[in-house]
């Protein structure tokens, strides 16, 4: 290796001596929404005797999750966020994990409910959501005795 021995002519004149006062600018990141958090603070409010639980491991030899379960009832509720943005949902292999996780959910005797941002675009769609749910539950319910 050899040692610095000063500055050529030809270095110095390659030099770019402009100075810019401009900041570089960063990629303003979106707010993560918790939608799941939202859906159960509505059905808290509508039905709080109904015990949901989140992110629950349906089967022990998979890493599968559902987003909400009501286990007494075997109902799993999932929210699919990125639909319309190119997320995991609707690219190939997260689509294609997807209907695996719902073949395996039906296999087990799993009911499984589907919601997504498009559904979060109306005033109060929170309440709409955990209706919907309530009904599923009421159906079940009946179905039963």
């Amino acid at each position: 290796m050899s040692r610095f021995k000063g500055w050529t002519m030809a270095a110095v004149e390659k030099l770019d001596y402009t100075v810019t006062n401009e900041i570089p600018k960063k990629k303003i990141k979106k707010p993560v929404i918790d939608y799941v958090g939202i859906i159960l603070g509505a059905l808290n409010v509508l039905r709080p005797d109904l015990k949901a639980e989140r992110e629950y491991k349906f089967l022990h030899d998979r890493r599968f999750r559902f987003d909400i379960v009501f286990k007494e009832y075997r109902l799993a509720v999932e929210f699919d966020g990125g639909t319309f943005s190119r997320g995991r949902h609707t690219r190939g292999v997260g689509y294609q994990n997807d209907c695996k996780k719902n073949n395996l959910a039906m296999r087990h005797e799993w009911k499984v409910q589907h919601y997504s941002t498009a559904d979060t675009t109306t005033l109060n769609w929170e309440f709409t959501v955990a209706q919907a749910i309530i009904d599923v539950v009421n159906i079940i319910k009946e179905r039963a005795n």
